[in-house]
């Protein structure tokens, strides 16, 4: 079993789509409907079991999603592997300011994997943005996957950090 260093991943995206809370979720932690703005950047570290029973450990970066701290992500950035690209299905400009996040993250590392989340699935009633749109989107820009989630319910929390942990280590998108 080969070792394996540290795997950076960023969650990117407007403030107030869920970014900090599917962090937290994914670390185990409970759901808070009351999670603060993040101002600046988060860090979170978490061990995870790859199929093969080794063991990788994530870093992920929760990027501030105010524009006032974007001037922030190019630092943040460096040594990321791979991003998480979240908008809120419920609002259609966390949707349409990726294009602003994609170019962001493309200046600083070019073309690196990454894998489109729509969350608030839980509130679907609510959904502005299709799934079909946001697929299209997804396969038009290069995205590994679209996956939607609800940071509330725990829906499909884990998949969009798994998705890129496997990619980044050679094993396909499965």
């Amino acid at each position: 079993m080969r070792r394996q260093g540290p795997i950076k991943i960023a969650l990117c995206g407007e403030g107030g789509v869920g970014k900090t809370s599917l962090a937290k979720v994914f670390m185990g932690q409970e759901f808070s409907a009351h999670e603060k703005l993040t101002v600046g950047i988060h860090h979170f570290f978490k061990k995870v079991e790859m199929e093969d029973g080794s063991q990788v450990t994530l870093i992920i970066n929760d990027l501030g999603g105010e524009h006032r701290f974007r001037f922030l992500a190019p630092i943040f950035l460096r040594g990321v592997r791979g991003c998480v690209f979240v908008y809120d299905i419920t609002r259609e400009e966390t949707f349409a300011r990726l294009m602003d996040w994609l170019d962001v993250v493309e200046r600083t590392l070019g073309d690196i994997p990454k894998v489109l989340v729509g969350n608030k699935i839980d509130i679907g009633e609510l959904r502005i943005i299709p799934r079909d749109v946001a697929e299209k989107f997804a396969q038009d820009m290069g995205f590994l996957a679209y996956v939607e989630t609800s940071a509330k319910e725990g829906i499909n929390v884990e998949k969009p950090f798994m998705i890129l942990v496997k990619h980044i280590l050679g094993g396909g998108i499965g």
